[in-house]
């Protein structure tokens, strides 16, 4: 079977994570410290505003639970949104209120923001979608002018560009995604974007048991090296340098990671655009550089089609089924008809580093295949 998304690992992991192993100490340590410091680097911010967590939801949830909302006040995301996103809302007691996405980026636009302001809304969660950067500029004005605070949700688009500069760092917050089907991989783990270096020490003695000192060999500083402090209450939602030592690999390789996965969408642009019953996604803005996460294609017979490729040893699925849709968020359903548009006639083809020049054709060959049998 062909995978929608599949990560690349190899020897140059397996021998980081052998280092480790041989170092003794295979938790938080020295290891992820020094990611941090790449990573952050790579996106272009001090290492001091950003903080590993477990996983992307988990950054989510510390996020939310930082901020100080109550039952009054709402935060807007497009349905089309993780799940997490919206439990996370749920959970510190907010209420999510729901809005569209433009047709074709599907993407949350200024408008479809705008339209759902009110005097009790507080925050704003935007999603990249599948690579393609949010129109930044519209969107943090919007924010500002209404003193709303931003969270970028860029699990979808991580080293994507917006004008130059990272996305995920735009707003007040921003969340990534290292799981094993994104761009690159730690195996699992999350990443926590802050504006203000305060919010993040903040959030960083939260997501550790509430820690405002370290225990054990972190503890280079107190002569009793077993005492600690405590700021706040909290949960352990750290990663280990197991992890780190495979994302630091996994981030010398990322730029071919996507220079590959554009060769990918620019070889799916070029035969499925001649196709007048497929739309493929739109032209990227030259203001803007994708990471090519996710390549959508929308069509009257989306169902049909997904199940002839699957019977053909080719795996779709369509990301993110919309929130509003869930009975589990009833209280909250709204009209949201570009939404439930797209939730019908788009689908999201394979496209990853670890994909060959024959899948690639063979899939063009079988969705070519499917309307030729029609």
């Amino acid at each position: 079977m062909i995978n929608v998304f599949q990560p690349l690992v190899g020897d140059e992991e397996l021998k980081a994570v052998k280092d480790v192993f041989e170092s003794n100490w295979i938790g938080l340590g020295s290891k992820t410290e020094e990611f941090e410091k790449k990573l952050s680097n790579k996106l272009g911010v001090n290492s001091s505003n950003v903080v590993f967590t477990n996983s992307c939801t988990e950054a989510i949830f510390q996020v939310f639970e930082y901020i100080d909302f109550n039952d009054k006040d709402e935060v807007i995301l497009p349905s089309m949104s993780f799940l997490g996103a919206g439990n996370a809302i749920l959970s510190c007691g907010a209420k999510p209120i729901f809005c569209d996405v433009d047709e074709k980026t599907l993407n949350p636009s200024y408008n479809n923001i705008k339209e759902k302001i009110t005097n009790k809304t507080k925050a704003v969660f935007i999603t990249h979608y599948g690579g393609f950067p949010c129109n930044l500029d519209e969107i943090c004005k919007l924010c500002e002018e209404n003193n709303l605070i931003l969270i970028e949700d860029n699990a979808s688009s991580p080293f994507s560009k917006y004008k130059g500069k990272n996305v995920g760092i735009f707003g007040d917050f921003g969340v990534w995604s290292f799981d094993p089907l994104k761009v690159m991989t730690m195996g699992d783990g999350g990443l926590i974007y802050c504006k203000s270096k305060d919010d993040l020490q903040k959030i960083k003695e939260q997501r550790y048991l509430g820690m405002s000192s370290s225990t054990g060999f972190s503890n280079s500083v107190d002569k009793k090296w077993w005492e600690f402090e405590v700021a706040t209450s909290g949960r352990r939602s750290i990663v280990n340098d197991v992890m780190s030592s495979i994302g630091i690999e996994q981030l010398k390789k990322v730029n071919n990671f996507i220079e590959k996965r554009k060769e990918i969408a620019c070889f799916y642009d070029q035969n499925l655009r001649i196709l007048e019953q497929v739309d493929i996604p739109p032209e990227l803005p030259k203001y803007m550089e994708s990471s090519y996460y996710m390549y959508w294609i929308q069509l009257e017979d989306r169902d049909e089609m997904a199940k002839y490729l699957k019977d053909n040893g080719i795996y779709t699925t369509f990301r993110y089924y919309p929130l509003h849709m869930v009975d589990y968020f009833k209280e909250y359903k709204v009209s949201l008809p570009i939404t439930e548009k797209v939730m019908n006639n788009t689908l999201l083809l394979p496209i990853h580093q670890s994909l060959s020049k024959r899948d690639t054709k063979k899939i063009v060959n079988k969705i070519r295949e499917f309307y030729e049998k029609s």
